[in-house]
């Protein structure tokens, strides 16, 4: 039997290792950005779940459903960017995330409810 969350979990841990192997395998001299996107694929009768992730140079805009790194191969760095994931559509580690408000971001929270993909 498949508990609840046991799945998202999974999928959460699946995409932070696909983002460390996209990041160890590109050669880039700049640092950069890693951009996913999920979404369901319908139309041939069961949702399949379509993903990419693409490598961008340039800081891209925060916007719903995306999750995001920064990668500087030349300084070792590989950083989740969590003001530009807003919010993600995969749970992250809980070890990842925190509770001091010097940490929240209003306008992700804002710009959730603007689009109704949060309720309080």
């Amino acid at each position: 039997m498949v508990e609840i969350g046991e799945a998202r979990e999974q999928l959460g841990r699946d995409v932070w290792a696909q983002a460390e192997k996209f990041a160890n395998q590109a050669q880039s001299d700049k640092p950069y950005y890693i951009v996913y996107h999920a979404k369901w694929a319908r139309g041939s009768g069961t949702p399949t779940l379509k993903w990419a992730m693409k490598a961008d140079t340039q800081r891209p805009a925060a916007m719903l459903g995306l999750l995001v790194w920064y990668v500087d191969q030349a300084q070792g760095i590989f950083r989740f960017v969590p003001e530009l994931s807003a919010p993600p559509d995969v749970p992250l580690d809980p070890s990842l995330m925190s509770d001091a408000s010097q940490d929240a971001f209003p306008s992700i929270m804002a710009q959730g409810r603007t689009l109704n993909a949060l309720h309080s």
